[in-house]
């Protein structure tokens, strides 16, 4: 009878491994899941034996019992935290939210037992009998409790704002030690007040679960909204900056042209005096001048050029070394204004990184490729210091006003379809992006 305790004690926490790794199923790499898997069948192998033991040694003692139901899962959701490494507040949260799941349906099995079950039978009977009817709600529940959990996490943007997220995170985790710590004593079954008012979980659960979702959502749309403004502001900003430089070329032209009779006449006498070294040096030096008025040509398509012209000129202005290898067609069926958004945020995120790193580590490389109705985009940059990782695989930081370079790569990714490999290797910061075309 012991060990089937232990071993319906350990079931019990299995299924709270399963519930507390629904949330984040999605992002979860195979690898990371074989090592969850693993990890938690060999300690729920070593929690039978100590549990056995501990039972053994206290002969069955309700407040031991409680004890291993309360805290059993300590070393499970370490296991988790080891195989998902995600933001941590995220994992206190769905903690906690499993945590009162798991106490309604503690409650709801002290019921059935307690009503079904003579009191004059042994307590180890009766815990088996409690552990027997959860593991039975639980197996009941499981397309409900599917459906609860695999939506359960939002999004990560609306746990990196600290204070917020951390007390979203602890919400769940207060509520149930208002309810469990009344309930680590020597009593197996508490008065049926006591049990009716713990039902009282289920709207806790509900209204909690639907106050996330709904602060998630209008976080989500509020982010949205200042990711189109930003990138609304980036396009002006642009638009101002090719201006700018159109206008700086034009007046660097005017003054060529006023200056063109002067070099003409002077170019004939030096001619007419047979002083060629000195005329070819006159016609290199305008042909340099005349060179200086023209805006330089990366690619074919006008929106995409502006783009690279805009960033060529400032990373020259910071000494930043810029390696550039573009080949786009003229036409890109409107795809253009979005490929423009998305490499100035890239560019702009590879300036400001680079700003960070010494003189001499400065360098910035772009390439842009369209060949066989596949588009490849890769921006990279050097950068020596470790970036933060969403669940994506992308960078993002915790710092506010930060963050939009990545939106817009993700809005990119999610309208055309596109995969996104992120790497940072050797002192290199790299970002590629795939996407079918059109021809």
């Amino acid at each position: 009878m012991v060990v089937l305790l232990a071993l319906a004690l350990v079931c019990l926490q299995l299924t709270g491994v399963w519930l507390r790794y629904l949330p984040f199923a999605r992002t979860v790499l195979a690898a990371q899941r074989r090592k969850l898997q693993w990890l938690s069948v060999g300690w729920g192998v070593l929690a039978v034996l100590g549990y056995t033991a501990v039972l053994n040694m206290y002969d069955g003692d309700v407040l031991r019992f409680k004890l291993l139901v309360a805290f059993g899962w300590v070393p499970f959701f370490l296991l988790a935290y080891y195989c998902i490494p995600r933001g941590f507040v995220q994992h206190l949260f769905v903690l906690g939210m499993h945590s009162l799941f798991s106490l309604l349906l503690h409650t709801i099995s002290g019921f059935i037992v307690g009503g079904l079950l003579p009191g004059d039978y042994s307590y180890i009977l009766h815990m088996l009998a409690l552990l027997s009817c959860y593991l039975l709600l639980f197996t009941l529940l499981i397309p409900l409790e599917r459906r609860l959990f695999s939506r359960l996490v939002p999004t990560q943007r609306f746990f990196q704002y600290r204070p917020l997220g951390l007390y979203i995170s602890l919400m769940p985790l207060v509520v149930l030690f208002a309810y469990a710590l009344p309930m680590l004593d020597g009593q197996l079954y508490h008065s049926v007040p006591e049990r009716v008012g713990r039902l009282a979980l289920p709207i806790f659960f509900f209204l909690m679960f639907r106050l996330v979702l709904m602060a998630g959502h209008q976080m989500s749309e509020h982010t949205a909204e200042v990711n189109r403004n930003n990138l609304l502001a980036q396009q002006l900003y642009s638009l101002r900056e090719y201006t700018r430089l159109e206008e700086e070329k034009r007046q660097a032209l005017r003054v060529l042209r006023h200056d063109m009779r002067h070099y003409n006449r002077l170019l004939g006498t030096l001619l007419d005096g047979g002083r060629i070294s000195e005329a070819r040096q006159l016609v290199d030096k305008q042909a340099a001048e005349l060179e200086h008025t023209a805006l330089q040509e990366f690619c074919a398509n006008d929106l995409i050029n502006a783009t690279l012209s805009i960033y060529v000129y400032h990373l020259g202005n910071l000494e930043i070394p810029l390696q550039q290898k573009v080949n786009l067609p003229r036409e890109m069926t409107g795809m253009d204004t979005d490929m423009a958004i998305l490499l100035s945020n890239l560019l702009e995120n590879a300036l400001h990184a680079s700003m960070r790193q010494p003189v001499t580590d400065r360098a910035v490389k772009v390439s842009a490729q369209y060949t066989g109705g596949q588009f490849v985009l890769s921006v990279a940059n050097r950068f020596a210091e470790p970036l933060l990782l969403d669940a994506d695989g992308l960078p993002y930081s915790e710092l506010p006003g930060h963050g939009t370079g990545m939106i817009s790569l993700r809005s990119f990714i999610q309208k055309y379809h596109a995969r996104c490999d992120f790497r940072q290797q050797d002192g290199w910061v790299t970002v590629m992006v795939y996407w079918q075309g059109t021809d």
